[in-house]
């Protein structure tokens, strides 16, 4: 299936989520977010909509939360490791907790990742 063939993607009703949390997130978290945000390339199966995004940005506090709770090993292996467990983690606690639950699976971009590491390090 081409890229023209796919049906449009509806975006307009998940404006008001994303718009609330960069709302409530403050200044300092949303820049924290957004340099974060280029190792999440896209979802396996499909584009990401906004509805995604925010869903992105809503998960960042149980993120940063399984960061303190997940132990992980020196080195790039021991980190990509790591940041698989800190997503199961995160994403458990927030469905446990508001009942959102990830719409497709979520491919992270090593390079990127790798890029991210060396520049920032861990959250």
């Amino acid at each position: 299936m081409t890229t023209k063939d796919k049906a449009p993607v509806d975006m307009t009703d998940d404006l008001p989520d994303a718009l609330e949390f960069l709302n409530a997130a403050g200044d300092r978290n949303v820049r924290r977010f957004l340099r974060r945000l280029p190792m999440f390339v896209g979802n396996d199966g499909g584009p990401i909509t906004l509805k995604d995004l925010a869903y992105e940005m809503m998960l960042q506090p149980f993120v940063m939360s399984a960061w303190d709770n997940t132990p992980g090993q020196p080195g790039i292996p021991g980190r990509l490791a790591q940041l698989s467990l800190v997503y199961k983690e995160a994403e458990a606690e927030m469905e446990k907790l508001t009942g959102l639950k990830r719409r497709l699976p979520r491919l992270i971009d090593v390079p990127s990742f790798l890029e991210v590491y060396g520049r920032l390090g861990l959250p």
